[in-house]
């Protein structure tokens, strides 16, 4: 009788812990919260992995807050943006030192507006000397042009084939024509850039002097 007791109350004892913890699941079930990267709120009882480091709230079954995790990663777009601002910043920065060393470059290297003049002055003449260099052999390519052209003409007129020397001898000038045309538009370009950078430098140096007459005076 003593051992069919014990074991009923151990029954019941189990029934009781069984019914206990059918009773308390229910409570302990955890819903969670959170803002998608659509901005939508979501609710789940399984947080997404790719949602790690977002930020979310833990609601009981009554749907009230017991706790509630930061953000501590940021979103890929979020990524995204920070680098592409962080670029910007190192960019303007770069930007502004390479202002800085030039302000220092003028102010080292003249001390007026016309020794800017000077400079730019000898740099436009010897551009001015490479085209008259290249005009020259412009000149003498046109010359060899002109006397292959003339040679095939005359074995043309007389029933000749062409000869294979005034042949060549006019593609090679025609190369050299079309080469040195293009080595005179390059210079004639630097000459227009020489003009705008020093029309650059000459402003931005009047700028500088005027701030430090300005600094002087305080």
């Amino acid at each position: 009788m003593h051992k069919l007791a014990l074991r009923l109350n151990l029954l019941r004892i189990g029934a009781l812990l069984a019914l206990g913890l059918a009773n308390f699941a229910p409570a302990l079930a955890t819903t969670y919260r959170w803002v998608d990267q659509n901005g939508k709120v979501q609710y789940s009882d399984v947080m997404p992995p790719n949602q790690a480091g977002q930020g979310h709230a833990e609601l009981d079954k009554q749907g009230r807050v017991v706790k509630e995790t930061r953000r501590n990663r940021l979103s890929p777009e979020e990524q995204k943006r920070q680098a592409e601002t962080a670029a910007r910043a190192n960019a303007d920065k770069r930007k502004q030192e390479a202002l800085r060393r030039r302000d220092q470059a003028l102010l080292a290297t003249y001390t007026s507006e016309t020794e800017i003049d000077l400079a730019q002055n000898r740099a436009i003449e010897l551009e001015n000397l490479n085209i008259r260099g290249l005009k020259t052999r412009q000149n003498a390519a046109a010359a060899k042009l002109a006397l292959a052209n003339a040679n095939l003409a005359r074995a043309g007129k007389s029933g000749q084939s062409e000869h294979s020397g005034h042949v060549q001898m006019r593609n090679e000038a025609q190369r050299e024509l079309a080469q040195i045309a293009e080595a005179i538009r390059v210079r004639e370009t630097a000459i227009e850039n020489i003009k705008v950078q020093f029309a650059q430098d000459a402003k931005r140096f009047l700028e500088l002097k005027a701030q430090e007459s300005k600094t002087l005076m305080r």
